[in-house]
């Protein structure tokens, strides 16, 4: 409870601080344009690593082994196809016209309220999915790192990045995710390293799995080939339509930050992803041996730390904090941006004050704090969700949309809810789909096929 404590008076601290700062629009939702590549960049990784990667990743790892990295093993590549295929006319569209939102730009690029309304509303529900999973990890996180009631952890996670959020927007979410971005890297890599000597290094961990669980260790882990090969293309293409990954491009200042993004995305995600590595080897090798024993996939990260000791439990529960409520933070800013600001334009209406915004930003955070408690699937596969509805819905219109000019406001429109409408269908049947069949995959390519065929129609 001390840790819960401390954390809700320094978002308080952090509050104050962006309430005093967020002076327009630009400010609140923009961090007013003010990002170099190397805040940007570090934030941004922040915003995209969240729980998924502290609790999911070594679960997953547990599950399925080696299989599990097909999720991550294209992170040297995002950071540089983010900024060539997206980045350059993202921040070309911001100089041009000062655009704030994912919506908006969408709108400044192909025209006309319909555009804009329909990308608000997947932006809205795209964003309550993916806090859940952050609600979700908080309350993993507070049963087996804090040893307080899931809903508690929660609650107090959430409050804490809304008190923020809300008051100084993304002021202070952009340093605030700096910040947690800095402190995530540097706690990964150590987590993992003390994982690996608890387990006896590397080598001595895979020796455990060959004899215990050979099946983990191949190319494909437990995992089938084509599921394998579904999450690499999901996660590598997917960077380039996840609305909290493409919301930093608005921060930048100019665009020569552009050079050096791709390297500072890279690093700090390469430190990160360590921790999926390191401990889900060296946890799953504990469990073998019988050092560690399990209830859920989810319980692998927070029974190697208790392992390791107390400093372990505190440094990981600091790192899952800093991971959940940098992410937390862009949905929720997004979120309300979506309900106060696009949908008021699109609809011909003045936006509604910041303050409304704080108030539709509280709102966001208690409907997704209760669909993250009360949910019973892994963190791992609520991320999946949240990420392949964004990829369905935005990464046509994203990569191909922004970079062909014969691309038409008609067919964005409908390859946007082609790729929601097939996502949230295939989605509600995944357990019935065959292996490789990822509903964020097929939503995607059924939605370029629709934004070609409608544009070259009307051309």
């Amino acid at each position: 409870m001390t840790a819960l404590a401390v954390l809700l008076l320094l978002a308080a601290g952090l509050a104050w601080w962006g309430a005093r700062r967020a002076r327009d629009s630009a400010d609140y939702f923009a961090a007013g344009h003010r990002g170099g590549a190397w805040l940007v960049g570090v934030a941004g990784t922040a915003a995209a690593v969240s729980g998924f990667t502290f609790v999911g990743g070594p679960g997953l790892f547990a599950a399925v082994g080696a299989g599990s990295l097909w999720i991550i093993l294209s992170a040297p590549l995002t950071g540089a196809l983010q900024c060539w295929a997206v980045g350059e006319p993202v921040v070309e569209l911001v100089e041009k016209r000062r655009v704030l939102t994912i919506p908006e730009l969408l709108a400044g690029r192909f025209g006309g309220p319909t555009m804009r309304v329909l990308a608000a509303a997947i932006v809205a529900v795209g964003c309550v999915a993916s806090l859940a999973v952050q609600a979700r990890a908080a309350a993993v996180l507070g049963e087996e790192f804090l040893h307080v009631p899931g809903a508690t952890a929660a609650i107090a996670a959430m409050l804490a990045t809304t008190a923020y959020t809300a008051l100084g927007g993304m002021r202070a979410g952009l340093v605030a995710d700096a910040v947690q971005g800095a402190v995530m890297a540097g706690f990964a890599v150590l987590l993992a390293a003390a994982a690996l000597a608890a387990a006896g290094g590397p080598a001595a961990a895979v020796a455990t799995l060959e004899r215990a669980r050979p099946e983990l260790l191949g190319s494909f882990g437990a995992v089938a080939p084509p599921q394998a090969w579904a999450w690499y293309l999901l996660f590598c293409l997917g960077t380039c339509a996840q609305p909290h990954y493409l919301q930093k491009f608005l921060f930048l200042r100019s665009r020569a930050q552009l050079r050096l993004l791709p390297a500072v995305l890279t690093g700090a995600l390469a430190a990160t992803l360590a921790v999926w590595i390191g401990v889900g080897l060296a946890g799953t090798a504990l469990v073998a041996r019988g050092a560690i024993t399990l209830g859920r996939p989810d319980d692998l990260a927070p029974r190697t730390m208790s392992l390791l000791g107390p400093w372990a439990v505190m440094l990981a529960g600091v790192a899952v904090l800093a991971a959940m409520m940098s992410t937390a933070a862009s949905f929720l800013n997004m979120a309300a941006a979506a309900v106060t600001r696009d949908l008021r334009e699109a609809l011909g209406k003045v936006p509604l004050p910041i303050s409304a915004a704080r108030v539709a930003t509280v709102l966001f955070a208690v409907a997704a704090t209760a669909i993250g408690v009360t949910s019973e699937r892994a963190v791992v596969l609520l991320g999946l969700v949240g990420w392949g509805f964004f990829t369905a819905a935005l990464l046509p219109v994203m990569t191909l949309g922004l970079a062909w000019p014969g691309a038409t406001a008609r067919g964005a429109v409908a390859a946007m809810a082609t790729g929601a409408v097939v996502d949230l269908v295939l989605e509600s049947v995944r357990q019935h789909l065959p292996a490789g069949l990822e509903p964020g995959l097929a939503g995607a390519a059924l939605g370029m096929l629709v934004l070609v065929a409608m544009s070259r129609r009307i051309r």
